[in-house]
Order: C-alpha cells, then sequence, then structure tokens
C-alpha cells in the first residue's frame, strides 16, 4: 500500500483510499496516477503518459488535462500534480510504502510477550473475524455465537492491531480485501511480526496466484464466499487445535529469548562455541582467556538459561536461530 499524505492507493487492486473512505477513479485517471507514482518525482512528459495510458489511440491534449483535473479533484489538493511548462507533469507529493499496523502490531506483540500462562488443549482459543462487509461479520458472529466459540469482529486491520489481543492463542478468519489495505498485507506483517496466530482467508473472488501466495506464506486455507457452514466450523476445529500448538511454541520461543537476554556479550560469544562442539580449551583459545574463566562463562550460561544439559543447550540456541531468521534477523 502507497501513502501519499493523506491517501493510500493500491496499485495491484486499483483502488484508492482518502483519509480511509474508498474513492471512485475511471481506468485512465487511475492509470494517470500509476505512471506519476513509479516515476518518483520524476517529470513525466506528455508523450510518456499518453503511451502508457492511451496505447495505440490517438487522443487530444485535453484529455490529458481532464484526468489530471479529475485526480486532483478526487485527492482535494490541487498541488498534488504539478504541470511543468512544455515538460509534463510531476507527482509534488511525498511517496511511501506504508507497512499495515506495524506500529501498532509491536505494542500487540508486547503484550502477548507478558502471557506467561501454561497451555493446554482446553484452552478456549477466540477466532478474530477481519472483514468490512457488517453482513458478514454479524452472520459469521451468530454462527460462532451459536456453537458458543468465543470471537472478536473487527471491520479493518487497524481495529484488529488496535486490540491488543493479550494471547498468543487465536486465528483469524481474514477477508483478502479489506480498507486501505489486504488480507496478503496484514499476513505479511504479522509474518514479519513473527506473531503465531493461524489464518485463514476470505474472499468474495479469488484468482490462482493470490492463493498459491496465501498458502505460500503459511495460510491454512482459502475459503471463496459464500461457505458452508458445517465446513467451516469444521475447518475451525482442526484450525483452533493448530492455533493452541503453535501459540505454545511461540511461548516457548520467547520465554528462551528472555532468559538469553539476560546474558553478558562475552556469555553469548561463549554460548555459541559451547554448543558448537568446542572444548573448554579450545574456547580459552579462541577468546583469549583462561580455562578456568571459560568454565566459570559455561556455568553462568546454564544458570541463566536454566539449562540441564548441552543437549537442552544446543535446543534453545537452534530455537534462537530459527526465530532469528523468521523475522529477518531482527
Amino acid at each position: 500500500m502507497i501513502r501519499i499524505g493523506n491517501a493510500q492507493v493500491s496499485l495491484e487492486r486499483r483502488e484508492v483510499f482518502v483519509d480511509g473512505k474508498p474513492i471512485l477513479l475511471g481506468g485512465r485517471a487511475f492509470d494517470v496516477l500509476a505512471t506519476l507514482i513509479r516515476a518518483k518525482g520524476r517529470v513525466v512528459g506528455k508523450d510518456e503518459l499518453f503511451s502508457q495510458v492511451w496505447s495505440g489511440t490517438v487522443v487530444e491534449d485535453n484529455n490529458l488535462q481532464v484526468q489530471v483535473s479529475l485526480l486532483r479533484k478526487a485527492f482535494g489538493d490541487r498541488g498534488l500534480i504539478q504541470t511543468v511548462p512544455r515538460r509534463g507533469y510531476r507527482l509534488a507529493a511525498q511517496i511511501s510504502l506504508e507497512e499495515p499496523g506495524e506500529a501498532l502490531g509491536r505494542s500487540l506483540l508486547r503484550s502477548l510477550a507478558e502471557t506467561v500462562e501454561p497451555l493446554d488443549e482446553r484452552v478456549n482459543v477466540p477466532v478474530l473475524v477481519v472483514d468490512d462487509d457488517p453482513s458478514v461479520r454479524t452472520a459469521l458472529g451468530r454462527l460462532l455465537r451459536s456453537q458458543d466459540i468465543p470471537h472478536h469482529l473487527f471491520a479493518s486491520a487497524e481495529a484488529l492491531f488496535e486490540a491488543r489481543l493479550e494471547t498468543p492463542c487465536a486465528c483469524l478468519l481474514l477477508d483478502m480485501h479489506l480498507p486501505g489495505t489486504s488480507g496478503l498485507e496484514v499476513q505479511d506483517a504479522l509474518c514479519r511480526l513473527a506473531l503465531p496466530w493461524p489464518i485463514v482467508f476470505m474472499t468474495g473472488f479469488g484468482t490462482i496466484p493470490m492463493t498459491v501466495q496465501a498458502m505460500r506464506a503459511g495460510a491454512v486455507e482459502f475459503l471463496t464466499k459464500p461457505f458452508d457452514e458445517d465446513q467451516l466450523l469444521t475447518l475451525l476445529q482442526t484450525v483452533r487445535a493448530r492455533a493452541v500448538a503453535e501459540g505454545r511454541k511461540w511461548l516457548q520461543a520467547r520465554q528462551v529469548e528472555e532468559k538469553y537476554q539476560r546474558l553478558t556479550q562475552r556469555e553469548r560469544q561463549v554460548f555459541s562455541l559451547v554448543v558448537g562442539g568446542l572444548s573448554h580449551k579450545q574456547i580459552a583459545r579462541q577468546i583469549g582467556t583462561s580455562e578456568v574463566t571459560t568454565k566459570v562463562h559455561k556455568k553462568n550460561i546454564m544458570n541463566k538459561m536454566q539449562s540441564r544439559s548441552l543437549l537442552e543447550l544446543a535446543a534453545m540456541h537452534n530455537l534462537l536461530g530459527a526465530r532469528s531468521a523468521s523475522l529477518g534477523g531482527a
């Protein structure tokens, strides 16, 4: 999603939102806007605009002027598109790529990190429904309520992140097309935050590439509306059980990370060398200290990590490495 001032633009879905509300643009006007966005502030000549927007068609200059005028009116900002005499047009506003819900998501992540209660198979996993269609939310709320399934209903991704739900065990029924963002972008944000909630996508119309992208990123299922209620309830049984397993792994990883943060820089260095199979003498030689000091470091590491064996310590090290990789080294 691209942010331009108070507006958001999705080139992939050809959607524009101003102050969070969708605005209607004709195909030509959107193509002009897309061409100016891709130019990244460069002046775009009339010939280039004609070839991009009216390829193979002979048109008059006033056709382009009309589309530019429509864009200025739609965005409510005459200075948004500058006219450069005898050269063309340029997008004057600063363009930024918006990461949906990231700041809010990190607050949610911190809330989840404080959840320390043990999990078991009986945990009551809530279903988080995110769909901007009120009728869909009402129908799903009624269905889940009839089965005594705890749930929360959200009209947007922002509302989901702002809720700061303090549970590592939940699953999402996520609409693919949301105001200001897409389900895939929300999925990407959750993945980058390493949130453990399994996702079931919902869409009124889907494409094979869209489905493939969602499944490759870890989605559990891709449902096309309208879907069978019994099919959904059966699916949710599996998804909610998976949410418990994913939540348990997530809590374990967070607890290991918290223990790791207690280690000094030297202890972290020794930690890696110990699980790498080096002897006390080899470690001492590599870090430039005595064997006695190395043994003290190792003892401190075992105590701080609450590890009973080298095998358990190695498993923790692997868990930390896998989590770091999933977060892009963050």
